[in-house]
C-alpha cells in the first residue's frame, strides 16, 4: 500500500513539472527568427553641367541636383583648404564629368584659379583698401583755407590743379617721417634707385613722387636743379605710377629735353653744341658767342622777342647769356 502511494506522488510531481515547462517551450517556439537588415542604396544622381559657371553658381546647381557642397581644386591639381573661391572663379571641369551618374555625395570641381592665386588676390585687395586712405593731399591758396583729397586723381579735377599749392601726408605723417613701405611703394623706390635716383630717405621719395603725380609747377620742365639725374629718376618713378597724368607730357620733356640756364658756358663741356631757343616773350635778353680766345663771334641785345630768341652754338665756342631765362635745345 505504501508503495502504491509513493508511485502516485511521484507521478503527480512529474506531471506538475511537465505542466510548468510547457509555457516556456511554447514561448521559445513563438519567438521570431533574428535577421540582418541591408540599407537601401542611394539612387545614382546625374551630374549637372556646371563648366563655365562660377564656383558659387556651380555650388547652387549641384545642391539642387542633390549633391553636397563641391570640393574645389585649383588648376594645379591642389585642393583648396584655406580660402573660399570668390565670385569670379570659374569651373573648368568636374569629376565625375557632366552627364555621368554617381552615388557619391560630393563632386570634385576643378577651377581656373589656384588657391595660391586667390590668396595673393585677396592680399592685393587688402593692400588696395589700405591705399584708399594712406595718402592725404592738402591743397589751397593759403594755409588757412585748404581742401583735403585722398588721391592724385582727385587733385586733377580740383581747382588747385592749376593754382595754389599742395602737400602730402603718408598714413597721417609727413613724408620726412620714416615709415614702413607697402610692397608697391618699395617697388617704386627700387625703380628710382635703378635709374640712379636718391633713395636715402625712402618715405620722402615716395611722398615726392606721389605729389608729382598730383600736380607739378607750371615751369617744372624748365627747372634745372643741381642733380638733374635725381630729378629724372623721380620722373621715371612718377611715370610708372601715373602714366595717364594730364601733365605726363611735362614728365617726358624733363626726360628728353636739353636745357641750359643763363650764365657762361663752354660749348661741348657745360652745354651741348646745337641750336637753342628761349621761351616766347623774353625781354632785355643779351647773348654773345665767342671764340676760344675770347673774340666775339656774334652777340645781340633783344629788348623784346614775342616768339623767343634762337641761337646756334658750336663746339669749342664760349656762350654768354643774361636775362634770357631757360634755353631749350631744338636742333
Amino acid at each position: 500500500m505504501k508503495r502504491v502511494v509513493s508511485l502516485v506522488l511521484a507521478a503527480a510531481v512529474v506531471a506538475s513539472m511537465v505542466a510548468c515547462s510547457a509555457p516556456e517551450q511554447q514561448q521559445t517556439q513563438a519567438s521570431p527568427t533574428e535577421t540582418t537588415v541591408t540599407p537601401t542604396q542611394k539612387p545614382a544622381i546625374v551630374v549637372p553641367d556646371v563648366v563655365g559657371k562660377t564656383y558659387v553658381e556651380a555650388s547652387e546647381l549641384l545642391s539642387k541636383a542633390g549633391f553636397r557642397t563641391p570640393v574645389p581644386y585649383g588648376s594645379d591639381g591642389v585642393r583648396w583648404d584655406r580660402a573660399l573661391p570668390d565670385k569670379v572663379v570659374v569651373v573648368l571641369s568636374t569629376e565625375p564629368a557632366a552627364g555621368a551618374k554617381t552615388n557619391e555625395e560630393t563632386i570634385k570641381v576643378i577651377l581656373n584659379r589656384t588657391e595660391a592665386e586667390q590668396l595673393a588676390a585677396e592680399e592685393a585687395a587688402m593692400a588696395a583698401a589700405r591705399l584708399v586712405n594712406r595718402y592725404k593731399y592738402t591743397c589751397g591758396d593759403t594755409p588757412s583755407k585748404t581742401v583735403t583729397y585722398h588721391s592724385y586723381k582727385e587733385v586733377w579735377t580740383s581747382p588747385y590743379y592749376t593754382s595754389g599749392q599742395c602737400s602730402i601726408d603718408i598714413d597721417g605723417k609727413h613724408p620726412s617721417t620714416k615709415q614702413p613701405l607697402l610692397p608697391n611703394e618699395q617697388a617704386l623706390v627700387d625703380l628710382i634707385a635703378s635709374h640712379g635716383g636718391d633713395v636715402s630717405s625712402p618715405t620722402a621719395t615716395v611722398g615726392e613722387v606721389m605729389l608729382m603725380c598730383a600736380k607739378v609747377d607750371r615751369d617744372f620742365a624748365d627747372q634745372i636743379v643741381a642733380r638733374m639725374d635725381w630729378r629724372r629718376a623721380d620722373v621715371q618713378g612718377a611715370l610708372s605710377i601715373c602714366p595717364d597724368a594730364p601733365h605726363a607730357a611735362v614728365f617726358q620733356e624733363v626726360l628728353t629735353a636739353v636745357k641750359v640756364l643763363d650764365g657762361t658756358k663752354v660749348v661741348g663741356q657745360s652745354m651741348e653744341p646745337g641750336t637753342y631757343k628761349t621761351k616766347p616773350g623774353v625781354k632785355d635778353c643779351y647773348w654773345a658767342r665767342s671764340t676760344g680766345g675770347g673774340d666775339v663771334i656774334a652777340n645781340n641785345f633783344v629788348s623784346f622777342a614775342p616768339d623767343g630768341v634762337t641761337v646756334t652754338v658750336n663746339a669749342g665756342e664760349g656762350f654768354l647769356s643774361q636775362r634770357c631765362g631757360v634755353w631749350t635745345k631744338i636742333g
